[in-house]
């Protein structure tokens, strides 16, 4: 399957980005009130998976599109949507509207995030890029000159980078200011994870 783009219910600042995305993606889920962003765009979903209880009225008129409904309470809409996607056999899983919205559920998505990148390949879109990087030596495109926060996803991550304007050489980070904010010389940057797992976000 070629990669799935999943549509949360969080702000969009780049309408025209999710919309070149659904249309290379070979599946669109909306976790439920993500269905809301897929009426304003344009885009029809193949399934809409959660507890139904944030969906657009009156219900979209689209033909072909499967609704599944999911209320176990120990879950949230976000996390169901990734468990059906890892059950119908994406490997990699674009998923825009993850940041803003209510502060509770910002926090539950950034954890299910980081918490489902070891099963599946996960990258945000909108605004942005970002994914999460365990160990290994990740080479990564992007504009001389581009922001670049590497960001721990857990209490604590060692690092190395090249192609930085502030190098980090096994460098133990932890959730603090240490990984904000640095500037890509040249591209690709190179991210080597020495231990631990990384968000690497590209505002």
């Amino acid at each position: 399957m070629s990669a799935a783009l999943l549509l949360l219910n969080g702000p969009l600042t780049d309408p025209a980005l999710v919309k070149r995305r659904a249309a290379a993606a070979g599946l669109v889920v909306c976790a439920d009130g993500g269905a809301r962003h897929a009426v304003k765009l344009g885009i029809q979903p193949r399934v809409v998976v959660g507890d139904f209880d944030s969906l657009p009225k009156p219900l979209p008129r689209w033909k072909g599109t499967t609704y599944l409904f999911d209320d176990d309470p120990e879950l949230s809409d976000f996390e169901k949507s990734l468990r059906f996607l890892k059950g119908a056999g994406a490997s990699q899983v674009w998923i825009a509207g993850l940041w803003g919205g209510r502060p509770d559920h910002q926090l539950v998505n950034l954890a299910v995030f980081e918490s489902w990148s070891k099963k599946l390949h996960l990258g945000v879109v909108d605004p942005g890029w970002a994914n999460v990087a365990g160990p290994g030596k990740h080479r990564i495109p992007c504009p001389a000159g581009a922001n670049i926060s590497i960001v721990p996803a857990g209490t604590t991550a060692v690092v190395s980078t090249k192609n930085l304007k502030y190098p980090l050489k096994k460098a133990r980070l932890t959730r603090s200011s240490r990984g904000l904010s640095n500037v890509a010389l040249r591209s690709p940057i190179e991210v080597t994870v020495h231990s631990g797992r990384v968000w690497v976000v590209l505002p």
